[in-house]
């Protein structure tokens, strides 16, 4: 059956566009245009979209994990399943550090033993420090919980210890 119905069917009427739901229930096919009332300033599409915005709010944002002393003993960012949308991190060492994510809790992690699912390498610098943010807007899942560690070697099994305060880590997640 066709989805599509006439206006003033008996007379020949326009024929609008429709989508049948629930056998013989029928919800009109709208097209959006833009443009204040009474002004057509196209219809939407790939080249001519939706304007939006970005609004500030005061909730539902992500929540910080920080550490100012990261090092080969695992910490527990959340206790369950999350999302990472983005870190800073600075490495005040003059040697690279590697970053790693578990998708595991704490508990459940051994740096050296357990395979982290993400490592990024934080270089170092022999006259300042180096500092660098990572944003994620579609977010990195962890089916399980999120939990991580630096070490000085890039290895999964390296469990190289970095000095005191040689990484510094903010996670934003949800």
């Amino acid at each position: 059956m066709a989805d599509n119905f006439t206006a003033n069917a008996g007379s020949g009427g326009n024929v609008f566009a429709a989508d049948e739901l629930a056998g013989a229930v029928y919800v009109p096919r709208v097209k959006f245009m833009l443009g204040a009332d009474g002004v057509n300033d196209g219809d939407v599409s790939g080249t001519n979209p939706v304007p939006s915005k970005l609004v500030p709010v005061t909730t539902d944002g992500t929540t910080i994990f920080r550490s100012l002393d990261l090092d080969e003993t695992e910490e527990e960012v959340k206790a369950t399943a999350g999302t990472v949308y983005g870190l800073m991190f600075s490495n005040m060492a003059t040697s690279t550090r590697f970053l790693k994510f578990y998708n595991a809790t704490a508990a459940n992690v051994t740096v050296g033993t357990t395979t982290p699912v993400l490592t990024l390498a934080l270089p170092g610098n022999a006259s300042d420090d180096v500092s660098g943010v990572f944003s994620m807007p579609y977010g990195i899942a962890f089916s399980t919980a999120i939990t991580v560690a630096a070490t000085t070697g890039i290895a999964d099994a390296d469990t190289g210890a970095p000095a005191t305060n040689d990484v510094i880590v903010n996670i934003f997640y949800k």
